[in-house]
């Protein structure tokens, strides 16, 4: 038995003159800190068995009160061994044993219904529309739980979902299904799989778009980022038609009425043409490469921050252009001069590119060395951002477009020896300008 499901068994006792066991005052944190980490040292694989940390641990909670009640407050840790052996087992066999339960998680995303289809595919799951009575139903039932404080949390959002029909008619109601055995992977999950579902979609949605929209009055503040269709302001989850809880994900998530437009994209007119990758796939496989770059592309169009918003388009430059071990500051030239290469390989050389434009893409490259050595020194403009974004665009469209068709290895060689043409181009370019 680890040792730590023994120091937590010690932070329970039974005060004077009560009849119930429960974890000391003052101690809770020890006891849970224990738990905690024997159970992570367990190592189980938490999307194999569906399940969380933080769920066994509610169960070992749970089974070491059992104990407690039963045997008593003060064995010894060779006293407790067989007793915490054969509940461990028993939690296994009845929790791991079984099938995993079905939860339904219920959501407001930020688009108007009539821009969204009835259904999308999540990978494993989907997401389906609900009409405002049903909103309002599993709404209800939230604020009413006497265990939860979603109800006060509601009041503090800046939209209202419940009774302004106006304010209500600019979302859109969705729920899904995903098999669980607990409520926190349940939600974990969904998170996730909507998360690269918007990834997907936004890409395809923002696809060679150069700078943020800007509003059409002149007096009004332009606008932080490029999109805000992102994840839902809170999840509530919901079991045999129980609430069980709920997870709050942006306090001042502001309303935005919009609808995708797939102008840039060929053969992509509505969302549920969008191609959809799996988010289980080894993130050091093609397809998990695709996946890992989606979602730092998704972080960096829903970023208000000019500076984390370009650290996020290069990240996912990183990812689809570094297919090999790099490990000197020079190779970041590789990067870029690749991303440049994915860029004008749909674009007949880089003449769609703004002036400035093109200054800011020849100047990423020495932008990333300068912030490695200076930090918060370095000026990143929106110029930067814009550029880096083009990058990305190129490399994610050309991974996506061979996805099926090459691996790893052809890939690389095609970024490697297309900046060798590219350049080799450039050069006889000039020298012919240059002798003429």
């Amino acid at each position: 038995m680890d040792e730590r499901f023994y120091d937590a068994y010690q932070q329970i006792w039974m005060p004077p003159g009560a009849d119930k066991v429960h974890v000391q005052m003052g101690r809770r944190s020890a006891f849970e800190t224990n738990l905690y980490n024997a159970i992570r040292d367990i190592g189980l694989d938490r999307d194999y068995h569906r399940i969380t940390n933080r769920g066994l641990s509610r169960k070992f909670h749970k089974g070491l009160i059992e104990i407690a009640e039963t045997q008593g407050t003060d064995l010894s840790e060779d006293e407790l061994s067989p007793h915490f052996q054969n509940k461990r087992n028993e939690i296994f066999s009845n929790w791991l044993g079984t099938p995993p339960d079905t939860y339904l998680l219920v959501f407001p995303i930020m688009i108007r219904s009539k821009h969204f289809p009835d259904e999308v595919d999540l990978y494993e799951s989907k997401a389906e529309q609900i009409d405002n009575s049903q909103w309002e139903s599993h709404l209800t039932t939230a604020k009413n739980d006497d265990d939860s404080n979603f109800d006060s949390f509601l009041d503090e959002l800046p939209n209202d979902y419940s009774d302004d029909l106006l304010e209500r008619r600019e979302w859109t109601y969705l729920k899904a299904e995903i098999e669980a055995r607990d409520e926190f992977y349940a939600l974990h999950r969904v998170s996730e799989l909507v998360e690269t579902r918007f990834a997907e979609i936004n890409f395809f949605d923002k696809l060679w778009s150069a700078g943020v929209p800007q509003p059409t009055g002149s007096d009004r503040a332009p606008y932080e980022k490029w999109t805000r269709h992102q994840e839902p302001p809170f999840y509530l989850t919901f079991k045999d038609g129980d609430f069980v809880t709920y997870r709050p994900m942006d306090l001042d998530y502001r309303r935005s009425i919009g609808r995708f437009h797939f102008n840039h994209a060929d053969d992509i007119y509505e969302i549920n043409d969008i191609p959809m990758f799996d988010y289980d796939a080894d993130k050091r496989t093609y397809e998990g490469y695709i996946v890992s770059a989606l979602l730092a592309y998704q972080d960096a169009v829903t970023e208000r921050s000019v500076r984390q918003s370009f650290f996020s388009f290069w990240r996912g430059i990183e990812i689809l252009s570094n297919t090999s071990d790099y490990s000197n500051a020079s190779d970041f030239d590789n990067m870029v001069d690749r991303g440049e290469f994915a860029f004008t390989y749909y674009h007949d050389g880089d003449n769609s590119l703004r002036p400035e434009l093109k200054r800011a893409i020849e100047e990423i490259e020495e932008k990333r060395h300068e912030l490695v050595h200076e930090g918060l020194k370095t000026e990143i403009h929106q110029g930067h951002r814009n550029g880096a974004k083009l990058l990305l665009d190129g490399l994610l469209l050309l991974y996506i477009d061979k996805y099926g068709q090459w691996d790893i290895d052809d890939m690389e060689s095609f970024l490697k020896y297309g900046v060798e043409y590219q350049e080799m181009i450039q050069f006889v370019t000039t020298l012919l300008s240059d002798l003429s």
